[in-house]
């Protein structure tokens, strides 16, 4: 039997206080998305805070519905696939960390660390004219969006965007993005 308990007191250690794995459609955002508030909420968190973190965790969930590999569809269905990821929220050194995973093509690494490594080390000011910039593009055909999404994921942050790609196989690795956000939580 899996051991629940195990799992949970791993989150407490790590000051895990939000995790989701599994399927995300866009219907299910909305109840996921009130339960963070509320637990932000408990968590005693400013406004300003609470805000940054709640924008970058739509941001990342909205990169796992347009970008993870693996999809649930139902052919018998107009509606939309599920994507697969997961997203967990925390803290460490007294500010949140909004961690996002999901399988991507190993294709996809270079254009995907290209769009990160372009907006993780920008000053706000340089984000900001960036963001003014893309609001005003058409995306490219092949894109779901300008990048304003990764771009205001990074004007939130305190600390330059990281992630990883973690091999799975030929076809597919495991990319992870961590964003740190908001005061520091003493």
């Amino acid at each position: 039997m899996l051991n629940l308990y195990e799992l949970y007191k791993n989150a407490k250690t790590k000051n895990i206080i939000f995790y989701y794995s599994g399927p995300i459609a866009h219907a299910s955002i909305e109840g996921v998305a009130a339960t963070l508030r509320k637990n932000l909420q408990y968590e005693g968190t400013d406004e300003i805070t609470s805000n940054a973190v709640f924008s970058v965790f739509i941001e990342q969930v909205q990169n796992i519905l347009n970008y993870s590999a693996e999809k649930f569809s139902d052919i018998n269905s107009d509606d939309e696939d599920l994507r697969a990821g997961v997203v967990a929220i925390g803290y460490e050194e007294g500010f949140y960390c909004i961690y996002c995973g999901n399988k991507v093509y190993n294709q996809d690494i270079p254009k995907i660390k290209e769009n990160i490594d372009s907006v993780r080390n920008l000053d706000k000011e340089h984000l900001k004219a960036l963001y003014k910039e893309r609001r005003r593009m058409e995306p490219p055909p092949s894109s779901k969006g300008a990048g304003l999404g990764l771009i205001e994921m990074a004007r939130k942050a305190v600390k330059p965007i990281d992630y990883t790609f973690i091999p799975m196989d030929e076809e597919y690795s495991f990319f992870t993005i961590k964003v740190v956000t908001g005061r520091e939580k003493i």
